[in-house]
């Protein structure tokens, strides 16, 4: 049984046999391969899937990270040429050519499943993970305000919203869901 979908966005065909291979064995389903990016009436059936893009195509994801985060989707960028520069932040994770094979199936692993999930870090926006971050790391109000120079009432509302897309309320429920969630390393 197959739990995750993905779609491939490369020019390397050779790479996406092997990547076929890698993600078929962790039982996440290649639902489309794309040599270019893909037009935008085509984004709107993707839900609660990966995305594996050459790094390449960074501004394709930049303009549309939004919209893909919103529908649960994850982005992988795939570095073919390691001394080119590129903005990590647009991934959830990048596959380096330089990877072990246990390295790979380590960084893909953790998107396997994406189907079955009910709640995700990709409902948040990047300063709600980064708010949730620190809550999780016993950080208060003020302490997070003053970190992130944002004020203790925008603070809060980012804290409601995040109880409020998790479903969680405690802070040992935010700090334990951070945790399974690889956005903290365990105590």
């Amino acid at each position: 049984m197959l739990y995750s979908s993905c779609i491939i966005i490369h020019s390397w065909p050779i790479v996406e046999i092997g990547l076929r291979r890698v993600l078929q064995s962790l039982k996440i389903e290649v639902q489309d391969v794309f040599q270019e990016c893909p037009d935008c009436k085509m984004l709107t059936e993707w839900r609660d899937a990966v995305i594996l893009v050459d790094i390449k195509h960074g501004e394709f994801i930049r303009k549309h990270q939004k919209f893909l985060r919103k529908r649960g989707i994850s982005i992988v960028g795939i570095d073919f040429n390691t001394e080119q520069s590129f903005d990590a932040s647009l991934f959830d994770e990048v596959l380096l050519p330089t990877d072990t094979q246990g390295l790979l199936f380590s960084k893909l692993n953790k998107f396997a499943n994406l189907g079955s999930r009910t709640r995700s870090t990709n409902q948040l926006s990047s300063r709600e993970i980064e708010v949730l971050k620190l809550v999780a790391l016993g950080q208060s109000n003020k302490q997070i305000s003053e970190k992130l120079f944002i004020s203790i009432h925008t603070v809060i509302t980012h804290r409601k919203h995040i109880t409020s897309k998790l479903g969680v309320k405690s802070i040992s429920g935010l700090t334990l869901y951070a945790v399974i969630n690889n956005l903290i390393e365990q105590p």
